[in-house]
């Protein structure tokens, strides 16, 4: 077997901060080539201060670099990876993973720097690509693997999602942990953790749909929490937040899996468990309390909207009233909720005019369900999104025909973000309005913040300048919120040039 190095990138998926979790992604695709023996280097912005230099050593002995990325800001780091890599051998080849491969191969592989892209779950395909490499073999049979020859690009039909039973744990231990541990609302000592790829719903915005086509797998009750187990005894971890897709797509697996927790005394705390407002609202007060009982800090919820027609549009098959039974429950059973939610939705058979109408009309509702929500628990936190069209959702055709500029390459995909006004409808005073809302004051709203920002500060004087300003900070959020007043955003742009200078918050 050749024993060359698999060079692993997880760029940053923001300019302005420090990744802070478990590359949690690369250590996914890295499952099967542990079992086999190969080495791996993993480098990301938080395990060493100069990874570019990193990457530039490592590559010189390496056989292939891989890069993981979703779409924006991650692609841009992606690229200059890329670059270093070939800087040093010209000879590596280099693969693409990820949400944003995933939806666009042909397109990724245009990239002169790429040479192979695995589209959707990568575990296996990612390690047979690696063996044919390994072998010399061309990649004709292998479903999931586009490719380049010669300036060609070569398409295999998707992989089915395979079952995740008998798959290798996560390695953790390819990286160093204590530097992807992070403070969190619900631990001193978190890290993040997958158990399921997939979603069965069909909304009508989401790229889970075009990546795994309405499917869904989970591992088994007893593995997660062998994981759980493993976490707590080897990392000393007391806290797991999740990076499901839908964590509750199955809820018998789900009580399994609490039940499992409570029958071996596992003590891990569990945050941002995905699920469906209208699913959690209409099940059963057994699942509640086992959550209960294991101590389950929150759920990561689509609301999406506060106005039944663009649920209905977006195909979302909730209505808010769901989302107003969720909160209750959750309120009740003392857990809660990051409510996440879209505007700027092209919805059909409307003019630009009418849409940019239609998008002040999603922001109010918005507005005015988060109010009703919050009023409920203030340990809830809302989060608002400026709509991104995505290729194979149902909602892309339309955004194209009411004129969405679509990125012609990979680096303009890398200019996108959900906050930055990606679709013509969408004018300056809202995409100016919908981040103030969501990153400076829903942030200062949520009672918890100041919990997890202020353990960052190692510094007692910074920390004591931090809370103080925090403190004050909050004051004016609150006070913007209770009068809907957001006029005037100087306190805000003080706010994110404080956030350009450090990496706290």
């Amino acid at each position: 077997m050749i024993k060359e190095t698999i060079l692993l990138y997880n760029p940053s998926p923001e300019p302005e901060r420090k990744t802070t979790d478990v590359p949690l992604s690369l250590l996914c695709a890295s499952k099967v080539l542990d079992k086999e023996g190969y080495k791996i280097k993993i480098v990301a912005d938080n395990l060493y201060d100069n990874h570019m230099d990193i990457i530039h050593e490592t590559a010189k002995d390496s056989r292939v670099l891989g890069i993981s990325s979703l779409t924006g800001y991650q692609i841009l780091g992606g690229l200059e990876a890329c670059r270093v890599a070939k800087q040093a051998n010209k000879d590596i080849k280099i693969i693409w993973g990820g949400y944003h491969p995933s939806i666009f191969p042909a397109q990724t592989l245009e990239n002169p720097y790429i040479d192979i892209v695995v589209k959707g779950k990568g575990e296996k395909a990612f390690y047979e690509v690696i063996k044919k490499l390994d072998e010399g073999g061309n990649f004709n049979d292998m479903p999931g693997i586009h490719w380049k020859e010669d300036g060609q690009i070569f398409s295999n039909p998707d992989r089915p999602l395979e079952k995740m039973e008998g798959s290798p744990q996560i390695p953790y231990h390819l990286v160093d942990v204590e530097k992807c541990l992070y403070p969190s609302e619900f631990g001193k000592r978190t890290i993040s953790y997958v158990s399921s790829y997939g979603c069965p719903y069909k909304c009508g915005f989401c790229c889970e749909v075009s990546v795994y086509h309405q499917r869904w797998v989970g591992l088994d009750a007893k593995s997660v929490v062998d994981d759980f187990e493993r976490l707590e005894k080897e990392y000393k971890v007391d806290a797991i937040g999740f990076y499901d897709s839908l964590f509750f797509a199955n809820i018998k697996r789900s009580k399994a899996i609490f039940r499992e927790m409570l029958d071996r005394g596992v003590k891990v705390r569990l945050g941002n468990l995905d699920g469906r407002s209208k699913q959690l609202a209409d099940a059963d007060d057994e699942l509640w309390e086992l959550m209960r009982e294991t101590r389950t800090y929150s759920i990561f919820c689509g609301a999406e909207s506060g106005d039944d027609e663009t649920l209905e549009a977006m195909t979302k098959e909730i209505v808010v009233e769901d989302n107003y039974r969720f909160a209750d429950r959750c309120h009740k059973y003392g857990i809660k909720v990051v409510f996440g939610s879209m505007v700027g939705l092209p919805l059909a058979n409307h003019s630009i005019k009418e849409l940019t109408q239609k998008t002040d009309d999603q922001i109010e509702s918005n507005i005015q369900m988060f109010d009703t929500i919050l009023s409920k628990d203030k340990r809830h936190r809302a989060q608002i999104f400026i709509y991104c069209p995505y290729p194979g959702t149902s909602m892309y055709e339309d955004s194209i025909r009411l004129g969405f500029k679509e990125p012609k390459n990979l680096i303009e995909w890398g200019k996108i973000t959900y906050f930055e006004r990606p679709v013509p409808w969408v004018n300056k005073s809202q995409g100016r309005l919908v981040p103030m809302i969501s990153n400076y004051i829903f942030m200062f709203l949520d009672s918890d913040t100041i919990v997890w920002a202020k353990v960052k500060i190692k510094n007692k004087i910074f920390r004591a300048i931090f809370i103080c300003f925090f403190q004050t900070a909050s004051f004016i959020a609150r006070l913007r919120w209770k009068y809907k007043f957001f006029q005037l955003p100087i306190d805000y742009k003080l706010f994110t040039f404080a956030k350009s200078v450090n990496r706290w918050i």
